[in-house]
């Protein structure tokens, strides 16, 4: 009696209260705290069979939020804590950033040194590439990923330091002059971990637990050399599977610098920390880590060392993402609110970084600049049945811009698509004519389709961007001249050969990992997915196409040159192989194959 006495005279009293009523109040005690709602940002990964993600807050050196959400092992039924390690992909970088930087400090090396002083066996490229360029991706140099996909890797395949290095030291040219550009490149971490070897005589994994792991307490911290290597408790790497449930998503790198790092949500909580109390480093060096590099022409490039400085909201954010096989994470500061977020996910769908800002939005919700409009979170669409017989008017490619363009096909029954130069994935098809994407915050509305029956156009949606496109009509090539881009082409920098087909009224490139689909966007010019982007012949009615250039985002015109395999045999070093020729005219390929 006393409880309902109590109550009913509170609610009274509140009644008198300017401005306040019964409704509010019970509004207050309806609005969820900001941890119950990051646990509904996480909610569907909180359930058996599911991947997941280990997820804290960091707010004035203290932790206001540390949660763990679905399994770490899906198989063994073993669920991701605080304490799972993690392969954090890309935010290996800050790391091996710090220890250069902390080599710097030491005077063992300076970061305006040209890097071949430390790697001799670097190509000369003729033009000096200093440590800094590499440090903040203004090297110039070609991304190693996409050279070793060009080349025939799988990216799960063992892929080692010797391996990456080989191809680099093939390279003759670069995509532009060191500082002029920023172009985000792997490569050049990875000889930072060869530059760290050299100047300090340790390796990237033994100077890092020496000079930042122990003295942080980072206990559950390491590069990982070999892939092989045992991780107890270690997450696995997990995907959506096409027709529902999860895969597992082979890694199996053996290359550390960009990536390869192993960590836990715990100790990325030291290390966030670290920036404010500088017990490791430095306020000094730790200051010119979150500077934006400056190109040649004074612009500022939104990238420190190995972190990327700028601003989210209004509010100064310093934060990198991961993405390798199905590991998805983020990691950001907003220094001036003393704020982290850690983001440990293990599966392509959990999209870390949308997720960490969307905890940035709870978290700072009044400091933060009003949006002009809602970033929508097309993950989070219902996935709606659609016919399969549907999706084969929608197969075309799309002009997105000048050497941009977004393709669509079937295959099995379901949507894929791809942008030129990057990898394909299934779209899920929404309400209408839209479909989205799992693994990225994506999503295509298609137009209807006109009276012949044709989709001339949609609009690509990424994040708050829109995108109109345009399909592209198919160039009816004839068959003489689908005749003349055929042809056995060569690379000398990847020590590859291409075979470029006509194929179905089609020009087709075979290599070792089977026949690619190029389709025409303009003269001589051809558009892939991911690793060749744009493929554009070098032709001339004398003398037809002599050679093709393969331009993607991180690699531009590494050039293909036509040639005649003249025969197989044993050759002067007594080493069996196949002997091409320049073929650059049809008299001259006759020649040769006589």
């Amino acid at each position: 009696m006393k409880t309902r006495h109590l109550a009913l005279l509170s609610a009274l009293l509140l009644a008198y209260v300017p401005g306040w009523s019964s409704e509010a109040a019970h509004a207050k005690m309806q609005t969820p705290s900001k941890q119950q709602q990051v646990d509904a940002l996480f909610a569907k990964w909180n359930k058996p069979g599911m991947p997941g993600a280990a997820v804290e807050v960091v707010k004035d050196g203290k932790v206001v939020y540390r949660h763990a959400f679905g399994m770490a092992d899906i198989e063994q039924g073993r669920p991701i804590t605080p304490t799972t390690d993690f392969h954090i992909a890309s935010l290996s970088k800050q790391f091996t950033a710090f220890a250069v930087l902390l080599l710097d400090q030491d005077g063992k090396l300076s970061l305006d040194d040209d890097v071949r002083k430390y790697l001799p066996e670097l190509p000369d490229f003729g033009q000096v590439i200093k440590i800094r360029h590499l440090m903040n991706h203004t090297s110039g140099l070609r991304d190693e990923w996409s050279l070793l996909a060009m080349a025939g890797w799988r990216m799960d395949d063992v892929i080692t330091d010797a391996d990456i290095m080989r191809l680099v030291q093939r390279q003759r040219a670069l995509n532009f002059a060191p500082g002029s550009e920023f172009s985000y490149c792997n490569t050049s971490f990875t000889l930072l971990s060869r530059v760290v070897q050299r100047a300090s005589g340790k390796s990237l994994a033994a100077f890092a637990k020496e000079r930042i792991f122990e003295p942080l307490g980072m206990r559950h911290s390491f590069f990982h050399e070999q892939y092989g290597t045992l991780v107890p408790g270690r997450a696995q790497s997990y995907q959506p599977a096409a027709n529902g449930g999860y895969e597992g998503f082979a890694l199996s790198y053996s290359t550390v610098g960009p990536t390869s790092l192993f960590t836990t949500a715990d100790d990325l909580v030291l290390w966030a920390n670290n920036f404010d109390s500088a017990r490791v480093g430095g306020k000094k060096l730790l200051a010119e880590m979150q500077q934006s590099a400056v190109l040649d022409n004074g612009k500022e490039t939104g990238y420190g060392d190995g972190v990327w400085v700028g601003k989210y909201r209004g509010l100064r954010n310093i934060d990198h993402n991961g993405v390798d096989a199905g590991f998805r994470t983020y990691f950001a500061r907003f220094p001036d609110q003393h704020l982290a977020v850690v983001i440990l996910g293990n599966s392509a769908d959990v999209l870390a970084t949308r997720l960490g800002q969307r905890i940035a939005d709870i978290w700072l919700d009044r400091q933060l600049d009003p949006l002009p409009a809602p970033v929508p979170d097309y993950e989070d669409s219902a996935e709606v049945p659609k016919d399969p017989s549907e999706l084969d008017a929608l197969a075309g490619t799309y002009a997105l811009g000048p050497d941009s363009t977004v393709t669509f096909a079937k295959e099995n029954g379901r949507l894929i698509g791809w942008l030129n130069g990057d990898d394909k994935a299934l779209f899920y098809p929404a309400s209408g004519n839209a479909f989205f994407m799992k693994t990225a915050n994506a999503s295509f509305s298609f137009d209807p389709p006109g009276a012949d029956g044709i989709v001339a156009g949609g609009t690509w949606y990424r994040n708050v961007h829109a995108t109109r496109a345009t399909r592209i009509a198919r160039a009816r090539l004839t068959d003489s001249e689908l005749k003349a881009y055929e042809g056995e082409f060569y690379s000398d920098e990847l020590h590859v050969l291409y075979t470029v087909k006509a194929r179905d009224g089609r020009v087709t490139l075979d290599y070792s990992r089977g026949p690619v689909t190029l389709d025409p966007i303009g003269p001589d010019s051809f558009a892939g997915p991911w690793p060749f982007g744009v493929v554009r012949f070098q032709c001339t009615p004398a003398a037809g196409c002599s050679g093709f250039t393969v331009n993607e985002e991180r690699v531009r015109k590494l050039q293909f040159t036509k040639v005649a395999v003249v025969g197989t045999g044993v050759g002067m070093t007594g080493a069996t192989g196949v002997f091409l020729a320049p073929a650059t005219t049809a008299d001259d390929k006759a020649a040769y194959a006589n």
